[in-house]
């Protein structure tokens, strides 16, 4: 089947599937929890993630070299619905995503190789440091993990963002030859292309707002980005590029909360990047404008190779940096 037809079969299930929650989470009371956060709004359909989690797992079940990954995503999605109905401490959830990475370890993915971005075609062999191998592996799990659940902050952004990522990967897997023979290939370029087109398929109704991700669509979301990043052939670079404004987003606010605040790093807040840039010009703006930019990101991440991604990683920084400051003139003044 061709890719496209995969990606739109992605979309128009999303959408029939994301339309069909707006109307049954009502009637079982699936609904999100505004008082928590001082809104006094209606309540809304709630975690709209599991949609998304339920289209990837029914799509894996049927891929040879992926089926195993609904393993870790049974316990992920367990786990996040929970926390979204009800919040748990940060040590529970904490275990079960650590088990979830060892389990994709185990199943023989992980980070066995690292390009050298100062020369190219050379490589940094892990596959005789397992220990080095493993730890790099779930380090980069929790961390693109927990990237994209902290940048949904904002309706439609993660699931937006989460796309661009997606569709990255699966045009970097289908123009790129230093992954043109990697074993695995396939699955990887049809499981991308399908969950780029999920996310697509929602994208509209998350963002109007019709129905909220929650901590299942979120975390299911970064963990698949973060596996088909490191399958059939190591995408780190790349990965970090598209991804750049979540992940970065995720150390400031992690470096704000610990040396400057002096409090723990999971305190939640309404300080992030894109909260900023809501307060500016709105919801729905902000998260168009960082959804356009990853998609120029992505665009970069694709053609360009070595140590120049290591200049636009750093561009990242200065952008976010740059965003920051824009967004919060004027807000202060009035404060």
């Amino acid at each position: 089947m061709e890719l496209s037809h995969i990606f739109l079969i992605g979309v128009l299930g999303s959408v029939v599937l994301t339309w069909s929650a707006l109307k049954l989470f009502p009637i079982v009371g699936l609904l999100d929890f505004p008082h928590r956060y001082g809104l006094t709004r209606a309540r809304l359909p709630y975690p709209g993630g599991i949609v998304l989690l339920l289209l990837g797992m029914a799509f894996l079940i049927f891929e040879p070299l992926l089926w195993f990954l609904n393993i870790p995503l049974i316990l992920i999605g367990i786990i996040s619905f929970w926390d979204d109905l009800k919040p748990l401490p940060v040590w529970i959830r904490g275990i079960v995503h650590l088990l979830a990475a060892g389990i994709v370890f185990y199943y023989g993915i992980g980070i066995e190789f690292v390009g050298n971005p100062f020369s190219d075609g050379q490589s940094f062999d892990l596959t005789m440091l397992p220990v080095i191998s493993i730890g790099l592996t779930v380090v980069w799990i929790l961390l693109i993990q927990n990237a994209m659940n902290w940048f949904d902050g904002i309706k439609g952004l993660s699931v937006g963002v989460s796309g661009i990522g997606f569709l990255t990967l699966g045009i970097f897997g289908l123009v790129r030859q230093e992954v043109a023979w990697e074993a695995g290939l396939e699955s990887f370029l049809v499981t991308s292309f399908f969950l780029a087109g999920i996310c697509v398929g929602a994208f509209l109704l998350f963002l109007r707002g019709k129905i909220l991700l929650g901590d299942t669509g979120s975390q299911t979301l970064g963990f698949l980005l973060a596996v088909l990043s490191i399958f059939a052939g190591t995408k780190i670079a790349t990965t970090l590029l598209v991804l750049g404004l979540p992940i970065l987003d995720l150390l400031f606010v992690i470096v704000r909360r610990i040396f400057r605040e002096k409090v723990s790093p999971f305190r939640g807040d309404k300080k992030h990047l894109h909260h900023n840039i809501a307060r500016k010009i709105g919801e729905q703006k902000a998260a168009l404008l960082l959804v356009v930019i990853s998609g120029l990101l992505g665009v970069i991440s694709i053609f360009v190779t070595g140590y120049p991604k290591l200049v636009f990683l750093a561009l990242v920084v200065f952008l976010i940096l740059l965003l920051n400051e824009w967004s919060q003139k004027g807000l202060l003044k009035k404060a």
